[in-house]
């Protein structure tokens, strides 16, 4: 049976306007490229390309494993789900790796050109210098501020048009690969028949969705384990043995750490995101077959398919409008502004959308028990998913910003003593859950109050609806750290430090925000998953005083403990392979002295290594457990299985994150100069001083991993048992040793 016009319309027009951002994109690279900005000087380019070359060596190393892992799921899967799904799992694992090349050479190529950019303005005195200057007058002041600006939104502006890029590659793979698989996809397929829920287009779109969820744990996983090993290894040895500068070209681990942003903070992000993207429209897919699918409710069915088109379609538009505002501003005293007004922009369109979409589709739609407020019922849950992420984002930037009061707490213990700092940054981590945890839990209540399973979903999909915005400002982060990295390591001055600095800070600010966005995505996904395998597996009430599902519950959450708990100890081995490497080139004095330069090779070789080969246990234990659990225990298990996981993932991720976020931000905020007090004589060089610094290095030495391996895996490792466990519900219902 041919797709109904309605589907085909929204997955072509998906497709136009994907090409549309595609050719975007292709412009804003080549301005990057083609030295639209500054290119650098000698030293800073030879140290970019090595940056490059080592990110290409880890992705060609990775890509091994990627190839043997896939190719044994394409093999089981044509054996369980047939050929078709085989191939769409395979369409996913390949459409997301393209994006998030793309992604991260053009973050390899930015990190130059942004601190080019500064380096341009090294003659231009800062505000600071000026300010208690009287040999400046006001007209001078006036006019060396008015300079700065312009010169911050140059620098502001070369790295937002890189970082948008790695936003606008992900949403717009996510948004081609969904529509195609639907739009080959019989209609007849939407359809349940009696006693079969494995209906043809439930298997595709989450063969699909499965390929991405598996890219995404191979791209975190492994990222994560390589920068951190080489960020701990660095300060570490670096900064508290060696009391080098942050970036000191002496510091051997110090390139490894360059290429850790890029290829777990770049590449990492885009597939993490990207996972949580996909998934929310094909959760929505699915929600729609298991709520209104027979014959009696087709009307209804095919509105409820095209809804999350609109949304993606609308969302995209947004951030191309939002992104190249933020690209192109004249005057910029920081790019927080810059990013936010984007981010607005990119709101506005996906609400508006939204509402003309939902009046248009579901006007005269009357489901009993499901759209509660008619026509604007799709509306509502998209509104509540939007007002979720941005209301999450600024619970997060509250907890781990740069100059928040959690944050100075901090650093303030740091004056006592690392252990307490460290406690402190734990404390923050724990009384930040409940207010993210709330928030989505209120969201995802009303979503299912007012459009039962198929507005949670909407939920969903409207927090991700314009998932560009969040990818490019955490994106920004490592371009921006990258670029005062390569400033520090070839010794271009203090002015241009500082003002790569300024970009720096809020880059890390911005990072904690997509991680809050990730989490709250899974979240949303994730409980909207449970309800949508209950229904494929045809179990109506999942009972939690049922001996099975309580079972599934505890089994679930204690492996999420332990999933954690193994990448936490994967990152600390390494770390500490990292640090003895560092500890024995210091030992020569040649080095120590910069007579002669480290073996940097060494310690990429090193993080290379170990993030590869850690790879697969991870995958392999959350594969495991949901076959094991669904076909030992059955649909009732897993379904328990499902809510402890999410349930202890969701509490950990946050906590993880903000900890670690905070624990990081208190270490910058005594290298930007915000603890500094002349009147207490609590300065840089004095013994006090550094003291607390190195306290607040070992505090986040702690956070490192926290933030950037293990709370960034815990949503990855929900959404694929949850679209795994959605995909073999059937045969958990039919096949189960105990049932």
């Amino acid at each position: 049976m041919q797709t109904p016009d309605i589907i085909r319309y929204v997955c072509w027009a998906a497709f136009l306007v994907a090409i549309v951002a595609f050719v975007y994109m292709y412009t804003q690279y080549r301005r990057v490229k083609n030295f639209k900005f500054a290119i650098g000087t000698e030293p800073m380019q030879e140290l970019a390309a090595k940056i490059r070359n080592g990110a290409k060596r880890f992705v060609e190393a990775l890509y091994k494993w990627i190839v043997v892992a896939g190719l044994v799921l394409f093999l089981i899967l044509i054996f369980v789900m047939g050929i078709d799904v085989a191939l769409l799992f395979l369409f996913g694992l390949t459409i997301t790796a393209i994006a998030e090349l793309i992604g991260m050479s053009i973050a390899t190529l930015a990190n130059v050109r942004t601190a080019a950019t500064a380096y341009e303005f090294k003659d231009l005195p800062l505000e600071s210098e000026v300010a208690n200057d009287e040999s400046y007058d006001d007209k001078a002041k006036a006019e060396i501020a008015k300079a700065n600006a312009e010169a911050n939104a140059k620098i502001n502006n070369t790295a937002i048009t890189a970082s948008q890029i790695c936003g606008l590659a992900v949403m717009t793979a996510g948004i081609i690969g969904v529509a195609f698989v639907v739009l080959i996809t019989p209609w007849s397929g939407f359809f349940a028949q009696p006693g079969k829920t494995a209906i043809l287009i439930v298997k595709r779109v989450t063969g699909h969705s499965l390929g991405w969820s598996i890219m995404a744990m191979f791209a975190r996983v492994p990222g994560g384990i390589f920068t951190k090993a080489a960020d701990e290894g660095a300060d570490l040895i670096g900064k508290v043995f060696m009391h080098f500068k942050e970036d000191d070209a002496r510091n051997p681990a110090v390139l490894a750490d360059f290429i850790g942003d890029n290829v777990n903070d770049i590449k990492g992000n885009m597939a993490d995101l990207g996972e949580s993207f996909v998934a929310t429209p094909v959760t929505a897919i699915i929600a729609a077959v298991v709520t209104f699918g027979n014959p009696e409710n087709e009307a209804v069915l095919i509105a409820a398919v095209a809804f999350p088109f609109i949304l993606m379609i609308a969302g995209l538009i947004g951030s191309i409008v939002g992104l190249f505002y933020a690209s192109h501003a004249r005057k910029s005293k920081n790019p927080e502004r810059q990013i936010n007004a984007s981010l607005s922009i990119a709101a506005g369109f996906a609400m508006v959308g939204g509402l003309v979409g939902s009046m248009y589709l579901f006007k005269g739609s009357a489901v009993p028990g499901v759209f509660k407020y008619g026509a604007v019922t799709g509306f509502i849950c998209d509104v509540l998913g939007i007002a979720a992420g941005v209301v999450v984002g600024f619970v997060s930037k509250y907890f781990t910003d740069l100059k928040s009061r959690m944050v100075a707490g901090i650093s303030q213990r740091a004056k006592q003593s690392n252990a307490l700092a460290i406690v402190e940054a734990q404390v923050v981590g724990w009384i930040s859950v409940p207010f993210e945890v709330i928030i989505v839990a209120i969201a995802a209540y009303v979503a299912g109050r007012v459009g039962d399973t198929y507005g949670s979903s909407i939920m969903a999909a409207g927090l991700l609806s314009f998932i560009a915005q969040p990818i490019a400002a955490d994106a920004f982060g490592p371009i921006a750290d990258n670029a005062g990295g390569i400033v520090e390591s070839c010794d271009c001055g203090h002015r241009t430090r500082s003002r790569t600095d300024i970009i720096d800070a809020f880059g890390n600010s911005s990072a904690a925000v997509g991680k809050a966005f990730a989490i709250c995505s899974a979240a949303a996904v994730v409980l909207t998953q449970i309800k949508t395998f209950s229904a494929a597996a045809g179990i109506a009430n999942v009972n939690l005083l049922n001996g099975d599902v309580q079972l599934g519950n505890l089994i679930g959450g204690a492996l999420m403990a332990f999933f954690c708990g193994l990448l936490w100890k994967y990152t600390n081995e390494a770390a500490n392979e990292m640090a003895a490497e560092c500890k024995k080139q210091f030992a020569r004095p040649e080095v120590v002295n910069g007579q002669e330069e480290p073996d940097s090779e060494a310690c990429v070789t090193i993080a290379t290594n170990d993030a590869v080969k850690r790879t697969i246990t991870p995958v392999v234990v959350v594969i495991a457990e949901t076959l094991l659990i669904g076909f030992i225990f059955g649909p009732y298990a897993m379904a328990g299985c499902l809510q402890g996981t999410s349930l202890v993932g969701i509490i950990l991720a946050i906590y993880f994150s903000n900890a670690g976020g905070a624990a990081d931000n208190a270490k910058k905020r005594y290298e930007a100069g915000l603890e500094d007090n002349e009147e207490e004589n609590f300065m840089p060089g004095t013994e006090e001083f550094e003291a607390a610094h190195d306290a607040t290095v070992a505090c986040d030495t702690v956070g490192d991993g926290q933030k950037d391996v293990v709370a960034v895996s815990c949503d990855i490792f929900m959404k694929i048992m949850g679209t795994l466990a959605t995909m073999l519900a059937p045969m958990f219902s039919q096949y189960a040793l105990l049932l």
